[in-house]
């Protein structure tokens, strides 16, 4: 008799674990005020954009930097908006165009927040009279 109500006990123990419901959960998304990043090819540097499509003073704390040309892939990393030194002089010898790719871009928000931006594409032109396209 003892056995039988050991089971039964087991059972009714077990059958309240597995059937309960799953409690619910609010689940909250953080809305940030940047949309995402440009690459601005005059001054050399990425610019934040805003959720509204005004470019911001916002500061980047990190990118990725893929330069893919017909013959190789090079990448390169940056602390800030503006490029380096090894970005520009590698973009400067060029002799064909180029696409660039801004990937892991991250900026910071109030209070030393990082935030993940969307990647950008951009197509890089040399700047050469006897330049191919």
């Amino acid at each position: 008799m003892k056995i039988k109500n050991k089971l039964i006990l087991l059972f009714i123990i077990s059958s309240v674990f597995c059937f309960s419901q799953p409690t619910n959960s609010i689940k909250f998304k953080k809305e940030t005020k940047y949309a995402k990043a440009v690459f601005d090819n005059v001054d050399l540097k990425l610019m934040v954009i805003d959720v509204y499509g005004n470019p911001t003073d916002a500061k980047i704390g990190k990118f990725k930097l893929y330069v893919k040309t017909k013959k190789e892939t090079t990448a390169f990393e940056a602390y800030s908006n503006n490029l380096n030194a090894e970005m520009i002089n590698y973009l400067k010898k060029l002799k064909h165009s180029a696409k660039l790719f801004f990937t892991e871009i991250n900026v910071i928000e109030n209070e030393s927040h990082l935030t993940k931006l969307p990647d950008a594409i951009e197509q890089w032109f040399p700047n050469c009279a006897g330049c191919k396209p």
